[in-house]
């Protein structure tokens, strides 16, 4: 919804295609009426101030139960709903920065925010990867009868398992859902789409809009591509699923 949302707010969307798509823009950010330079600040709040509220409630909660600082802090896992809410917020603020870059006549406060944007929306990924590939603690050990079972089975189930319990339980669909070292690729997703958000914000010269919507286009299915041939996932059925749904957008 969010990547229909960047379509929507593409300079090469005609007057019926806005019309008709007014409000996927706010799967991106609540303040997408407004001036880009707002889907980025505003994001960049509602993610800040939800954490802060999380954090702390969290951390007072375990402390009201008797916990020491240090353990309350422990409790307080990786991936948690503020990742989930900074993870929503990421492709509204990417877009939105680029946005207010692209804009014509830009302002200074546009330019400056638009880079910190730009800046935040590369090292949020590249972040979460080093954290994972510094702090998983977890191994992924195969099936051994996995090559046995039927064709339908080895394409549903999965080929393999993660342990020990604590991580998994800790890491959740980051490990679940992927196999082995392809872990480290929970961003890809999210990734590719910031991508295309770049090439959407570009303000591209007339009669030039069959060139933007052919570069998106390669993006999406290269993207599908390195899913499928790379088979990240723990299961043939959830790699053709998130294959497929870069190929359908």
């Amino acid at each position: 919804m969010q990547a229909l949302g960047v379509f929507a707010r593409m300079s090469c969307a005609s007057a019926q295609e806005r019309a008709s798509t007014v409000a996927l823009p706010y799967f991106l950010s609540v303040f997408a009426a407004l001036d880009p330079l707002w889907m980025v600040v505003g994001n960049a709040l509602l993610a800040a101030v939800f954490g802060c509220a999380h954090y702390g409630v969290t951390a007072a909660f375990q402390r009201w139960r008797g916990v020491d600082a240090a353990s309350a802090w422990a409790a307080m896992r990786f991936p948690s709903l503020t990742y989930v809410v900074a993870h929503a917020m990421h492709l509204g603020s990417f877009f939105g920065s680029v946005l207010a870059l692209a804009m014509p006549g830009a302002r200074v406060q546009h330019r400056v925010m638009g880079v910190f944007g730009v800046l935040y929306g590369v090292a949020f990924p590249a972040g979460v990867c080093y954290l994972i590939a510094r702090h998983v603690g977890a191994s992924f050990t195969k099936y051994w009868q996995f090559l046995r079972k039927p064709l339908h089975e080895r394409l549903l189930y999965p080929v393999g398992y993660w342990h020990p319990a604590a991580q998994q339980r800790m890491y959740g669909g980051m490990l679940t859902n992927m196999r082995g070292s392809h872990v480290y690729w929970c961003v890809f997703q999210l990734s590719v789409l910031c991508v295309v958000g770049l090439i959407a914000a570009v303000h591209p010269p007339v009669g030039g809009c069959h060139v933007q919507y052919f570069c998106m286009a390669a993006v999406l299915l290269a993207g599908a591509g390195v899913v499928a041939f790379t088979n990240m996932m723990r299961s043939a059925f959830l790699t053709v699923m998130h294959a497929a749904s870069f190929v359908l957008l």
